[in-house]
């Protein structure tokens, strides 16, 4: 399937900024992942391509798409015996800094939800973990050439820890594939599901389609809400992320 997202990419060279700037890692993303497609490493791993993005998913994992009621995707979930795991990559600006901006927004939704939030650090810089009931999920960001790549892990805060650190390799084994395409700051990728997907994720993955496989072509506007799982449904709600 021909993917129009994929087209001439800019080459994965990232300008040098001030640590104060806190640009969500992109200094640091260079040498151990997530990967813009140009510097993206020949390791022989599987992943799964969904167009603008491409998946290292865990082998126990099944797929299901979040469908947006307009028609375009808003994003691909794994679901695992430990919660839900959500890489979604959004268009930013060349000079970055749109995860300081965003870190805050989300915060404050969330605790408007009735969260209790928590701004801490990783590997790639700041992150958001937020507490609904027995309801944990962590929000990190990296950002590359002109995109944001954002991961939620949502689940049990029993499992917390493990499921954090799923969302941490999935997210460092992740391919970002962005276009010379105009696309305006905090829109989504562009996002397709192949019809060749492997035999362990198709039956979820295509039942959660609202059609059948097709070219998702384009996804403008504002991020994505990101909505805690009500207590119970952790792991399976189809909560946005």
């Amino acid at each position: 399937m021909t993917d129009p997202a994929r087209g001439k990419h800019r080459k994965g060279r990232i300008a040098q900024v001030s640590p104060s700037a806190d640009p969500a890692g992109r200094q640091h993303h260079q040498h151990r992942g997530p990967w813009d497609s140009e510097d993206a490493p020949r390791d022989g791993r599987l992943r799964l391509d969904l167009g603008s993005v491409q998946l290292p998913v865990p082998p126990n994992a099944k797929l299901v798409c979040e469908p947006d009621p307009t028609g375009p995707l808003r994003a691909v979930h794994a679901i695992l015996p430990e919660g839900r795991l959500t890489v979604s990559a959004f268009a930013a600006p060349r000079t970055g800094g749109l995860w300081t901006e965003l870190i805050e927004e989300l915060a404050g939704q969330l605790h408007a939800e009735g969260a209790t939030i928590r701004r801490d650090r990783g590997e790639w810089g700041r992150e958001l973990v937020a507490r609904n009931g027995d309801v944990v999920a962590r929000v990190v960001a990296v950002e590359g050439p002109r995109w944001l790549l954002r991961g939620v892990g949502t689940g049990p805060a029993e499992h917390a820890l493990a499921l954090h650190g799923m969302l941490r390799e999935m997210i460092r084994g992740t391919v970002v594939a962005r276009s010379e395409d105009p696309l305006p700051v905090r829109s989504l990728l562009p996002l397709e599901v192949p019809e060749d997907v492997p035999e362990i994720f198709r039956d979820t993955l295509f039942q959660s389609l609202p059609t059948r496989p097709r070219q998702i072509t384009s996804q403008d506007g504002p991020v994505i809400p990101m909505m805690l799982p009500q207590q119970g449904e952790s792991g399976t709600s189809p909560g946005r992320s």
